[in-house]
């Protein structure tokens, strides 16, 4: 049975990345999207308060960017041990993440971006690390894709821009809001 844990930030952040937020809103490479996290491990590999330990702790990364926590959408997907083969042998203890960043881009490398990019990877390296390496039983790896923006939407509303006045009431109210002509049109 695959567990989906969605976070919200007025509901669940984690202590320990308290501090942290501040510091990754103030950083000048802070510029992270919209995510969807996909964990795929073996079933016993985390307890149900784990996986919800792991999901507040990504929160704050994204919250930190102007983000409304109800972006940050966390999925533990289990893959029984003859499903999870790495080179060609069952494999129970290999957590694999895919991370998709949606509502903002990494800066391409040729952009000047590639300082941009370790620095995302140290986030979350540092997000993952007391979940998963810590632990010393597990292998793990991750990728993030960039989705185009335009082929998005939530509650079939187009998101309001970046630092707009729409995406910080869409934050207050952790919820996607529809406008019209620039006015709040209604609730979704």
């Amino acid at each position: 049975m695959d567990i989906v844990v969605t976070t919200s930030a007025s509901s669940i952040v984690s202590r320990r990345f308290q501090k942290k937020n501040n510091q990754i809103a103030n950083h000048p490479h802070h510029k992270l999207a919209m995510p969807l996290w996909r964990i795929y491990s073996n079933p016993s590999t985390f307890t149900p308060a784990e996986k919800a330990a792991l999901a507040a702790d990504i929160v704050p990364l994204y919250v930190g960017a102007g983000l409304p926590g109800f972006f940050v959408n966390v999925l533990f997907i289990a893959v029984d041990e003859e499903s999870f083969y790495i080179s060609g042998k069952p494999n129970k203890t290999f957590v694999r993440i895919s991370i998709e960043h949606i509502a903002i881009h990494q800066p391409k490398v040729e952009e000047d971006g590639a300082k941009i990019r370790v620095w995302m990877c140290d986030m979350i390296d540092n997000i993952l690390k007391p979940h998963i390496a810590a632990r010393g039983d597990l292998d793990w790896e991750y990728n993030v894709y960039e989705t185009p923006r335009d082929l998005w939407k939530t509650n079939g509303i187009g998101a309001p821009e970046n630092g707009s006045k729409e995406m910080k009431i869409w934050q207050g109210e952790n919820k996607p809001l529809a406008w019209a002509n620039g006015e709040l049109h209604s609730k979704i």
